[in-house]
């Protein structure tokens, strides 16, 4: 019973007591009913006296108890609180400093496109419209099929862009083992960015690239993100990639108040991603014939690296999305529900060095692990009514882990054994109020298992 509650109890009590003895006032005045005498009408006063110091004591006891358990639950909110606040929040006083102008060299946007002449018309505006900087940021647009629809299109641009056109992948005689002949899409994809990455690197020696598609939207501080994060893929070599794309970024799954937070994540994001020329020098000579992200993601091509990843995603997908390779198969239930950014950030005047390995994996790991603990996902929920602003759910096997997601409604698939979002196995989103983190059994989870797979649906 809450104080609210008390203090109504004891209002209605006292309003009966006061209402009774103006009753007993009134009724030897003014009705044929009387009292005897007066020592009646004062033992019936004291009576009610009594009742009224019952009723009183009673109250105060209900109060006592309720005290009680608020100190306790102050006690616990004080215990656990240095440990939940947020990244972001941590590192506040180092947010708080400048760190400088972002990076001082060209990071060009390479744009992969084929056949959608809307598609790409609409994202080189939002490009356009966004770009801090001509020089900073130069836009080259790679074209692989022989769309003369969409090459219109791109020059209509004039110079504001750098257009570059392949040999179409239809005409390149490709070849495939006969089981994959219906894959064939994705061989021609990882043809497609082979020789647009080879491009940007290789002929024009820039030491980043920013790589989008055209059926992608971009945030108004997409750039800003890029420029901040930047010095962070040479400070750190246990990084390989920055992403704008957070897969679990429903807008009922994310912090809307914190679009600064930014995470590592094990899980490689795409959709709207940088990489260095380090990299490129890395794996341009075994790049995969087909199906290049998925080979990106595995362990023996990924050797432990992480990504960085927003809290809220930097790119949406545009409903362009629909008619790509694969996306049409889960377009509507996932990826055309990604919240978009609409904050600018000034992410260049942040002190972005706590997602250095050394700095973020203690006190992530403190974070996490500090978290009230609860055993399922129903009163996960329950908790998170009753007010609990950040808790732990853990999964010890394939199918507990699977449970969990379905029910908070988070992306269920693995890549490698890898879940998306998950940093150390560990998964986070923000549900009603409430940070909550998805997480494995510390004392006995030795990595990731690459025969955990499960479907996106």
């Amino acid at each position: 019973m809450s104080r609210i509650r008390f203090e109504y109890l004891f209002i209605i009590l006292t309003v009966f007591y006061i209402g009774t003895l103006l009753q007993l006032l009134y009724y030897p005045l003014h009705s044929s009913f009387a009292h005897p005498n007066l020592r009646q009408l004062k033992y019936e006063v004291k009576g009610l006296e009594k009742l009224l110091q019952e009723g009183e004591n009673e109250i105060a006891s209900l109060r006592k108890k309720l005290g009680k358990i608020e100190k306790k639950s102050t006690s616990i909110k004080r215990a656990v609180q240095p440990y939940h606040m947020s990244l972001s929040r941590k590192f506040e006083q180092s947010l708080e400093r400048p760190s400088d102008d972002g990076w001082p060299h060209q990071i060009p946007v390479l744009v992969f496109i084929c056949n959608r002449p809307k598609a790409i018309y609409n994202h080189l505006k939002k490009l356009l419209r966004y770009r801090s900087s001509v020089e900073k940021f130069p836009i080259i647009v790679s074209h692989d099929c022989d769309d003369s629809s969409v090459k219109e299109v791109v020059e209509k641009f004039d110079t504001e862009v750098i257009y570059i056109k392949h040999l179409s992948s239809r005409n390149a005689h490709i070849t495939v083992i006969p089981e994959h002949k219906r894959y064939i899409t994705y061989y021609r994809i990882a043809r497609h960015y082979k020789l647009g990455l080879s491009y940007v690197f290789d002929k024009l020696n820039h030491s980043s690239v920013i790589i989008t598609e055209d059926d992608l939207d971009i945030a108004p501080d997409f750039f800003e993100y890029f420029s901040a994060t930047r010095p962070l893929l040479d400070a750190d070599k246990t990084l390989y990639c920055v992403s704008a794309w957070n897969d679990n970024g429903k807008a009922y799954l994310i912090d809307k108040k914190q679009p600064e937070l930014l995470y590592r994540s094990d899980f490689f994001p795409g959709l709207g991603w940088m990489m260095t020329k380090e990299l490129w020098d890395e794996l341009g000579p075994i790049w995969p014939d087909g199906f290049w992200d998925d080979w990106i993601r595995n362990n023996t091509i990924r050797k432990n690296r992480a990504c960085i990843r927003p809290e809220i995603s930097r790119t949406g997908m545009t409903t362009e999305g629909k008619k790509g390779a694969s996306k049409g198969l889960f377009f509507t239930q996932h990826l055309a529900k990604i919240f978009l950014s609409e904050v600018f950030v000034n992410f260049t005047k942040l002190n972005l060095r706590y997602l250095i390995k050394d700095n973020y994996d203690r006190a992530f790991l403190k974070q996490v692990y500090s978290a009230p603990l609860v055993s399922s996902a129903e009163l996960l929920m329950e908790a998170i009514i009753l007010g609990n602003d950040t808790l732990r759910i853990q999964y010890t096997t394939l199918g507990n882990y699977l449970q969990i997601a379905d029910y908070l409604k988070i992306m269920r698939d693995f890549k490698d054994g890898v879940p998306r979002t998950a940093y150390l196995g560990v998964i986070t989103c923000f549900i009603n109020g409430a940070r909550v983190y998805i997480a494995p059994d510390w004392n006995i989870w030795s990595g990731y298992n690459p025969n955990w797979e499960a479907s996106s649906e």
